[in-house]
């Protein structure tokens, strides 16, 4: 049965879908010798190339990743600026595997990579609501009144943030320093750091504890396991 290709290179490549109509725009596809286009039906009859290349349409399976992403790497297959990347702490044979969202340069933990398009984007479209569990070590101690508007939300920067829960592990008045653990369903750039610092809360340190069930208890960082995706839970 012939389906879009976007959705067939997708589950055959782990390339997002997004990508692939992007490569289609770009003149990068080709299918039976000619130009593909944008919703094109496709199955595993056809002869699809990508930059010259002939897809490999036998593959069936996709291989699921946790990964703990070290402090000081890019959350990219490669960086322009040649700063280190995920891909340089993982075998040569999970190459072909892709992140499932990101984590800022100087943010670790826990981060899942596939070569499953599909699965990537259940992981981050907001609608699924895909629980993350982070630690932060932030200045301050955070105060019933400050707690509500987080978990309320607030305007910063014409952007509207907020954290699903927060709570604080523990407080060090001696340094003015506490620990807190934080749970967002959803995912913007930073939004954990921008809004904690708006109000007066900056963050020094970040850390993804897990992605729905999957946690990096265990694992060191740089290290990684491997995992089915029927294994996976959003808890």
């Amino acid at each position: 049965m012939k389906i879009r290709i976007n959705k067939f290179i997708s589950q055959i490549s782990g390339i997002s879908r997004r990508e692939v109509d992007e490569m289609i725009k770009e003149s990068r596809i080709a299918v039976n010798g000619k130009l593909a286009t944008l919703g094109q039906m496709v199955d595993e009859n056809d002869d699809i190339e990508i930059d010259g290349m002939r897809l490999n349409i036998k593959k069936k399976d996709f291989t699921y990743i946790l990964f703990y992403k070290p402090k000081n790497c890019i959350t990219s297959r490669s960086d322009e600026k040649g700063r280190p990347t995920v891909m340089d702490f993982l075998p040569k044979n999970f190459e072909r595997l892709r992140p499932a969202g990101r984590l800022d340069f100087d943010t670790e933990g826990a981060l899942i990579l596939t070569d499953d398009g599909d699965f990537i984007n259940f992981l981050i479209h907001p609608k699924n609501q895909i629980v993350k569990v982070y630690r932060a070590r932030i200045f301050g101690n955070l105060g019933e009144n400050e707690i509500k508007r987080l978990k309320k939300g607030i305007n910063v920067e014409e952007r509207f943030l907020k954290l699903d829960n927060v709570k604080t592990i523990h407080y060090d008045p001696s340094k003015d320093k506490s620990d807190i653990e934080i749970i967002l369903t959803h995912g913007k750039n930073h939004e954990i750091k921008d809004i904690l610092k708006a109000i007066g809360h900056p963050v020094m340190y970040l850390k993804r504890l897990s992605v729905g069930n999957m946690t990096i208890k265990g694992l060191k960082a740089g290290e990684f396991k491997v995992f089915k995706k029927n294994d996976f839970k959003n808890v």
